[in-house]
């Protein structure tokens, strides 16, 4: 199998026009992902850590613009103001339980992190012309953040709080990118709670706050209602 990466500047990212210059980081495909909140943990760090919950469709998506499929393969955030390099792993990291098992459904996670702003960082899609022919779409530090502050978007939490910042998936307008969707309407994100309630019985969800992460780029305004 022939891999290749390609170069971005996407214009569904929108991201050219504000950068005049591109480079890649490449998450391997094998990279550790953050753990996911546990009980144990929880209970240690749960007025010092906050949680950050969120959905992600990892499926394959067949005829995403131009290609045969598209597949997100991991998405990564580093807290605000920006203390890594580019070659080093990003302090928040969501990645793929498993390309070849990954169904077309949005899967729910639940994460403690320490508290502050995340600015997304990295990610990877994989995309293929044909069985043979596959490759990568990769963005970094200097395709997502600018001047050291977040371009592609952001998200905050406190120590002590839950949010809920989103539902990750691939948009294929013109070309496959990482894009943040959400639950809409009051009734769907109280369904959707008892989801993460299912998946993680020893979170309290008492009060989570609906907090989506802030995009102008890879994501649309809206407010709970």
């Amino acid at each position: 199998m022939m891999r290749f990466r390609f170069i971005r500047c996407s214009s569904a990212l929108l991201l050219c026009a504000a950068l005049s210059a591109c480079s890649v980081i490449d998450i391997k495909d094998n990279v550790v992902g953050t753990p996911e909140a546990a009980s144990d943990t929880y209970a240690k760090n749960k007025n010092s850590h906050g949680v950050v919950l969120l959905d992600v469709n990892w499926g394959r998506v067949w005829g995403c613009a131009k290609y045969e499929n598209a597949q997100l393969v991991t998405f990564a955030f580093d807290r605000m103001p920006l203390k890594r390099s580019n070659a080093e792993p990003a302090e928040f990291i969501v990645t793929t339980p498993g390309r070849l098992s990954a169904k077309q459904a949005f899967e729910s996670y639940a994460y403690q992190v320490p508290p502050g702003e995340y600015a997304l960082s990295h990610f990877k899609i994989k995309v293929a012309q044909s069985a043979s022919n596959v490759g990568y779409f990769v963005a970094g530090q200097n395709d997502l953040l600018k001047d050291g502050k977040p371009y592609a978007g952001s998200f905050r939490v406190g120590a002590g709080e839950t949010v809920y910042i989103g539902n990750f998936s691939l948009d294929c307008y013109k070309q496959p990118t990482l894009w943040r969707y959400y639950t809409e309407g009051k009734s769907n994100f109280k369904s959707h709670i008892a989801q993460y309630a299912n998946k993680y019985p020893f979170l309290d969800l008492g009060n989570v706050t609906y907090r989506l992460f802030d995009t102008q780029v890879i994501g649309r305004t809206y407010e709970l209602k």
